[in-house]
Parts: C-alpha cells; sequence; structure tokens
C-alpha cells in the first residue's frame, strides 16, 4: 500500500502535465522499435543461418548419391595400410630419434662432404596414438647437384622421410639447407 501511495503523486502529475504524458509516450514507442528491431534482426540471422543449414544439407544429399563410396573407402584404406608400412617402429621415442640420426650420419658420410646434422624434439602426432615425427636438419657446403642427390637418397628411402624445407645457395661458396622428418610407431 505504500508503494501504491508514493506512486500517487506521479500519477497527479501524468495527468495535470501533458507534455510529460508526451515524453513518456515517447520513450515508450522507442523502446518499443527498438525491441521490434532487434527481434527482426533476429529473425534476419535465424532466417540466414536456415538458409545456410538447408544448402548444406543439400550438398551432403547430393553427396550421398555418388557411386564409388565403397570403393573410395578401399581405396583410402589400402593407401592407409601402404603409407603405415613405410612407418618404422620402435621400442622408444629415443630410440627411434637415434636410429634416424644413424641413417643421416651414413647419408652424410656419403656425400663425403662435412655437414652438420641437428636433431630435433620429437613430435607426437595429435590424434595418432604412438605416432611421433622425429625432425632434423640437415646443412653444409654443397653444391646445387650434390643437394639434389641428398634428396634422390632421402626420397629413395624405404621408411617415410619427409623434405620440408630446402633452402639452396648457389654462390661463391655453395650451401645446402634440408629441413627432414621421419616418422616412427613408438610402442607403449
Amino acid at each position: 500500500m505504500t508503494k501504491l501511495k508514493a506512486l500517487a503523486p506521479l500519477a497527479e502529475e501524468l495527468k495535470q502535465n501533458p507534455r510529460l504524458r508526451l515524453g513518456l509516450v515517447v520513450i515508450v514507442a522507442l523502446i518499443a522499435i527498438y525491441q521490434i528491431a532487434g527481434i527482426s534482426q533476429w529473425r534476419d540471422s535465424m532466417a540466414a543461418d536456415y538458409a545456410l543449414q538447408q544448402e548444406r544439407l543439400l550438398r551432403v544429399r547430393g553427396i550421398s548419391r555418388e557411386d564409388g563410396w565403397a570403393q573410395r573407402a578401399a581405396d583410402a584404406a589400402s593407401m592407409r595400410k601402404a603409407l603405415q608400412a613405410e612407418i618404422s617402429d620402435a621400442n622408444s621415442v629415443g630410440l627411434a630419434q637415434a636410429t634416424f640420426q644413424g641413417w643421416l650420419s651414413g647419408l652424410v658420410r656419403s656425400t663425403g662432404k662435412p655437414m652438420q646434422i641437428t636433431m630435433g624434439a620429437p613430435v607426437k602426432l595429435p590424434g595418432q596414438d604412438g605416432y611421433w615425427k622425429i625432425p632434423a636438419q640437415l646443412a653444409g657446403n654443397v653444391s646445387v647437384r650434390e643437394a639434389m642427390e641428398l634428396i634422390r637418397q632421402v626420397e629413395s628411402r624405404k621408411e617415410l622421410v619427409t623434405v620440408d624445407s630446402i633452402e639452396l645457395n648457389n654462390d661463391q661458396y655453395p650451401r645446402a639447407s634440408l629441413a627432414l622428418a621421419t616418422y616412427y610407431h613408438v610402442a607403449q
């Protein structure tokens, strides 16, 4: 009851002051317009999202009607099996790193040139239990022709080795730098 008594002077002021009534009506109208505009924007956003979802659904339906999914799955499985055959097994990450470093040392010895081998920190492959990437860097004063021979030997290795980057300088003092990586499956 006391709250109603407190509002009585305000109600009386509204009755007697037409500008106050008009101002109050304008404020209520502005709030209503703002709310309607917000609802309209929300509706537009929902309509755009619905159209996007419809487009995705149509694409998925179109793809599902394509022939050859069984063949693609079989091809992907055989490619995965072939790739896994190129990845060696190791009892530990340290042993995998040492094996790769030993192979790189033999590769460098075969060139007859002094080259630096820098082993990177092994990286566990996310989402691939037991699989590790072993990075390394080879750098030395070798000609472009000798560097290409190194790359050929890397690519012809039975086990998977990737050449991540190559830097060749063929000026007065030719230099090559190769960023390599191999992959191992480490039993856990």
